[in-house]
């Protein structure tokens, strides 16, 4: 996230996955994330002796651009990777009070939590996948990675269901976090209202199929 190379590192490497895994004669089902289909939800809580006073907030995480990568066959060998814009993040509509979203949105987008002028984008890449469960075209997964935010890296997993269909692969699934771990404190209002440090953040990602192999 220091500059437009470093994040488009994690897509470069996924590009250069097929190549590796072609000699070992398993096949690479390569599948772009559709952003309209694809939803990143964060979910935070309060926390402060007057938290009765305020409200959770619920902030929609839009897909700029993403990658999955599907060896047939080997799903510990696949790979996924995601890039957001870190402005784009927003309050999701309905949620909190109208009159209060522009200030959250604000805040957010500030120098006390995204910063998103020195930091524009948010990235995850994967570094392995476990596969837990299989049933029929639903299989259950542990996708490890890191989580690149603020100029910080956060090793994450990632427990997600997995459905995969002649041309698509859908996936949804969560983990708790904490906002200090990604270099971010939970901001208040007068230091008895604030954000919860653990928050939780929820996946909904579905890809089509590209026809590169």
């Amino acid at each position: 996230m220091v500059d437009s190379r470093t994040l488009a590192r994690p897509l470069a490497w996924l590009a250069l996955f097929a190549a590796a895994a072609g000699p070992l004669g398993a096949e690479t089902e390569a599948y772009a994330v559709d952003p309209a289909a694809s939803h990143v939800r964060i979910h935070l809580g309060r926390a402060g002796l007057m938290k009765f006073l305020g409200h959770e907030h619920e902030i929609e995480a839009p897909v700029a651009e993403g990658r999955v990568e599907v060896v047939d066959g080997d799903p510990s060998r696949s790979r996924v990777a995601l890039r957001f814009e870190s402005a784009r993040l927003a309050v999701v509509p309905g949620s909190e009070p109208a009159d209060d979203i522009p200030k959250v949105e604000e805040r957010m987008r500030g120098p006390e939590v995204l910063e998103v002028a020195r930091y524009p984008e948010i990235a995850f890449a994967s570094t392995s996948v476990r596969s837990q469960a299989k049933d029929g075209s639903r299989v259950l997964i542990v996708v490890a990675g890191t989580l690149t935010l603020r100029g910080r890296s956060v090793p994450v997993e990632i427990p997600l269901e997995v459905v995969r269909e002649a041309l698509t692969v859908a996936a949804r699934g969560g983990l708790n976090l904490n906002l200090r771990d990604l270099g971010v404190e939970p901001p208040s209002v007068a230091g008895v209202v604030k954000v919860a440090n653990r928050f939780r953040l929820e996946f909904e990602i579905r890809a089509t199929a590209t026809g590169e192999r």
